[in-house]
């Protein structure tokens, strides 16, 4: 009984030991939200939080700097925009040049919805019986041939 008593104790204390060990700074939580919005220039598809390249590593030191500087998420990110262009954003912004690659899901989905509907109505059409007292073409009439 001590024994388990013993084990479950350890168990408890598990996590209170796991979350001390995890504690970090303040400003952590904000630098890793910062990192994950900027491209690494190496690896092109990480961000430099996740890359694990030496340049990514040195913006990352740059990003803790500047915010232990105080200096707000969107001036960090207009100081790495500013050094690398629109390139270094993950997310391109809805703005300029950009704005046509946020736009052009819509309007491909707006086309396919076209696109659809008009071949609906023309299968419609083509699949309508001709009006009674309507005058056989030559068309018609190697259609009704068995």
């Amino acid at each position: 009984m001590r024994l388990f008593i013993a084990i479950a104790l350890i168990c408890m204390a598990g996590p209170l030991w796991a979350g001390q060990l995890v504690d970090e700074a303040p400003q952590e939580a904000r630098i890793r939200a910062v990192a994950m919005q900027l491209r690494c220039p190496v690896c092109q598809s990480e961000n430099i939080l996740d890359s694990h390249s030496g340049t990514a590593r040195e913006m990352l030191d740059l990003v803790r700097e500047q915010a232990a500087e105080g200096r707000s998420n969107a001036e960090i990110m207009a100081f790495f925009q500013s050094r690398y262009g629109d390139y270094v954003l993950l997310a391109p912004p809805a703005s300029g040049p950009g704005a046509v690659i946020w736009f052009i899901p819509a309007l491909l989905a707006l086309g396919g919805v076209g696109l659809g509907l008009w071949l609906i109505a023309r299968l419609r059409v083509q699949r309508a019986p001709p009006a009674e007292g309507a005058l056989l073409t030559e068309t018609r009439l190697e259609e009704l041939e068995p």
